[in-house]
């Protein structure tokens, strides 16, 4: 396995993200206070039900990835379009399950299928830095509240990461003697997981996921790494802020990262602004 980018290069990073989360935060703020009376039944009752139903959902992303804990940073940073694929089951009574399973692998793979096609460098090792998974993130929840407007879940994850940065030596401005170190490699994790769902009209729901997960073991590590099987294993955290509709579309922004409990420098972290529909 190559500690390779699953995304197209840019020059530059891309600074209007934090803007477009601004605006989306505060245009849910508006949508929230023009509505008084909405519920879950509300929203049930529009074209397509979306609660107590199993669905599948499929977006295309724009990804951006970056790492400020390398030397040459600027080489860390990767933006490209990818795309994502999702299964839901959420269910609205006080104790009832749900469940949440995300995978961005068959996107970052096609991203770098393209990519090595237009560049024609083949499968050749890079500086850059990954985040990415292989099966995906799963969680499950379980209802702490009878829901009419808001519904709450607290439950735990498991989640699988493949995560690589590649450092260079530079002489004269140019890349030299590649070096791959820890925290690096296919991690399974699990930990603790939180749903947050909020009705702000009939035809528009706020869904909030927020995931910590800790380490139980590499199962691979990344080809010509320099291993420390004594260096502490990552934690992961994620963020997911979606707003579903009852046309079936959604959009959102969806942000991962790396926490990395070592002294080797390692804070690759991701970001993918998403619209898609759903099954």
């Amino acid at each position: 396995m190559k500690a390779k980018s699953h995304s197209t290069r840019p020059k530059h990073s891309l600074n209007f993200m934090p803007y477009l989360s601004v605006m989306l935060v505060l245009f849910m703020l508006f949508l929230s206070y023009r509505s008084f009376s909405q519920s879950f039944t509300d929203f049930d009752k529009q074209k397509h039900a979306y609660y107590d139903e199993p669905h599948f959902g499929f977006s295309l992303a724009y990804t951006s990835m970056s790492n400020p804990d390398a030397p040459y940073h600027e080489a860390h940073r990767q933006s490209g379009f990818t795309m994502q694929i999702y299964y839901k089951k959420y269910n609205l009574d006080k104790g009832d399950t749900r469940m949440y399973w995300q995978n961005k692998s068959i996107g970052d793979l096609l991203n770098l299928l393209v990519r090595e096609i237009q560049t024609d460098k083949g499968a050749e090792r890079e500086e850059g830095s990954v985040l990415s998974d292989l099966i995906g993130k799963t969680s499950w929840g379980w209802n702490v509240n009878n829901a009419r407007r808001l519904s709450t879940a607290v439950g735990f994850n498991l989640n699988d990461y493949i995560i690589g940065a590649t450092y260079a030596e530079r002489f004269n401005g140019g890349p030299v003697n590649l070096k791959t170190g820890e925290p690096q490699g296919y991690y399974w994790a699990t930990g603790p997981s939180v749903f947050v769902d909020y009705v702000l009209t009939n035809d528009l729901v706020l869904q909030a996921f927020a995931s910590y997960s800790l380490s139980m073991f590499r199962a691979v590590s990344v080809s010509n790494a320099v291993k420390d099987k004594s260096y502490p294993k990552p934690h992961f955290a994620n963020i997911n802020i979606e707003l579903q509709t009852s046309l079936r579309l959604y959009g959102g922004i969806d942000y991962t990262w790396l926490i990395n409990r070592g002294a080797l420098p390692n804070k690759t972290r991701r970001l993918d602004v998403i619209v898609g529909f759903r099954f």
